[in-house]
This record gives structure tokens, sequence and C-alpha cells, in this order.
């Protein structure tokens, strides 16, 4: 059964930060749909042809009610609502400090104030209708995540933080993107071994070669060293998703063994995935 989330709340509630978890949980994310195509797009998304299961509605409090109602009645789907709330003093100072422009000055030329209580308004209407109510009055961002992560997902709050472990070849460039990297070129290369030269590092004979050296394990063990206290300190700040490449000189062998390696290994703390830019064939759906 296809899953639905629709999160509505005052403009500056932070939509913007739950959408962004949405998004890291795989999540198909749309906002702000008007209300009389609503049905439409429901209806393309619940159709056999059409392939996602994790929809994310990201509703502005001006069609809030509207939206929640037109998924309300679907039966065939699990669908949820999540509604972010905020005191109007904090509403008022985050609009302040960011000199944004609410979205009801434009489209309906009332003053900020008046927006922002027109908001809130609309969303005490439709309290009634929530699976889980947030106030983010006094919540960081990382409150907000945290909560959003247990609701959604079930994940404890230590995987809230999600790292990918990108294997590449220097002879390829450097990836855009990446956070850090680390080259592991230290490692006997497998390349120089003609058997071994058109495998990969998730082949066992590739491997075993690479372990039959004591500096492949000294090198990775080094890796951990340094990224078990980095990662405790990034998880910390609330981070959503952070990058590390892992480098040798082509992509094939080393790099490949060792991002798998990292990512098994950080696992039961991380959310982590390896993916190898230029081995493609290894990538997992």
């Amino acid at each position: 059964m296809k899953n639905f989330v629709v999160i509505t709340g005052p403009a500056g509630s932070g939509l913007s930060s739950a959408e962004y978890v949405f998004e890291e949980l795989g999540y198909f994310v749309i906002k702000n749909i008007p209300t009389t195509a609503i049905d439409v797009v429901i209806d393309q998304l619940l159709s056999e042809d059409n392939k996602i299961n994790n929809i994310c509605f990201v509703s502005h409090a001006i069609t809030a009610e509207e939206t929640i109602k037109a998924v309300k009645k679907r039966k065939n789907a699990n669908f949820r609502i999540i509604i972010l709330n905020c005191g109007k003093e904090e509403l008022i100072k985050r609009y302040t400090l960011t000199r944004r422009v609410h979205p009801r000055s434009v489209t309906q030329k009332i003053s900020p104030i008046q927006a922002i209580e027109e908001d809130i308004k609309s969303i005490n209407s439709v309290l009634d209708y929530a699976d889980l109510c947030l106030d983010t009055t006094s919540l960081t961002v990382k409150q907000l995540r945290v909560n959003l992560y247990k609701f959604l997902n079930n994940v404890e709050e230590s995987k809230i933080t999600s790292v990918t472990f990108l294997s590449f070849g220097l002879k390829n460039g450097i990836p855009q993107g990446i956070d850090t990297f680390f080259d592991v070129r230290l490692i006997p290369n497998p390349y120089w071994v003609e058997d071994l030269r058109e495998l990969t590092g998730e082949d066992e004979k590739v491997i075993n070669y690479m372990r039959s050296f004591s500096v492949t394990q000294e090198v990775i063990d080094d890796i951990i060293c340094y990224l078990e206290k980095f990662l405790i300190e990034l998880r910390k700040s609330g981070r959503g998703s952070y990058t590390i490449g892992i480098a040798c000189s082509g992509g094939q062998h080393r790099s490949t063994y060792v991002a798998n390696y990292l990512a098994k290994h950080f696992s039961k703390d991380y959310r982590t995935i390896a993916i190898h830019r230029d081995c493609p064939q290894l990538n997992k759906e």
C-alpha cells in the first residue's frame, strides 16, 4: 500500500526544514498543489503504473483544509497528517529576522502580522485531523528532525544522519559535492595482477589479495578511528547528510572495497550507503 503524508503549518513554522527530512527518507515531495488539482494528482499517484510508493504533500496553511479533506476520503492508501504549529510571537520574530515575504501578504494584500494571524486560524481549524502535531515554537531544527524521523520511520535518534561513501578513481577527477575524501592508494593495487585486473573490489579474489597485506586493514582502521570521532560531532550538530569520498587510482578495486567496508561498519549507528562512481554496475538499487 502506498504511503501519503500531508504536512502543513503556518508559514515560518518549519515546513522547509521538515521537507528535507522527507526527501532524505526517500519520499517524493510535492509542494502547494492547487486544490483544484489535488484529486487528479492523487489519482495519478495511486495508479498501478505509478511506481512511487512514498509521497509527501507539503501544503500551505491557506490550502490545508482542502488538501486534508481530499486525502482523507481515500481508502486505498495509508494517509497520515502532520501539523506543525508555532506561537504568534515566534512567527513574527522569525519573519522579522529573515525579512521574508509572507505568502498571504502577496495574495491577500494584508500586513505580515495579519497574514500570520490568518495562518494560525487556518491551522487551528484542522488540528483535529492531525496524526502528529508538533509545536515548533521552542524546537531547534535538530529536535524537529528527530521528532519527524521517529514518527515517520521509527528511526532512533542516532540514525538521523545519513552518510554516503562514494568510491572514485582520481584519474577521472574528484567528484563535485563530496564533503571530504580519503586516499587509499597505500593499499596494494590489484590492477597489476593480471588475473584480477578485470575484477572489482566486490570480488572475493580481489578482497583476499588486498587483505593479504597488513597495510590494507591498517589504512581502513585509521579511517575508522578518525570517522568514529568526527561523525559523533556531526550527528550532534543535527547534520542530515554527509558524503565521504574514497579514492584510489581507477575507482575499480581498492576504493570500492573500502567504501563497502565502511558503509557496513558504520551502518549500526548511521544510515549509510556505498555508491561507486566509476563502477556503476556495483551500485545497488
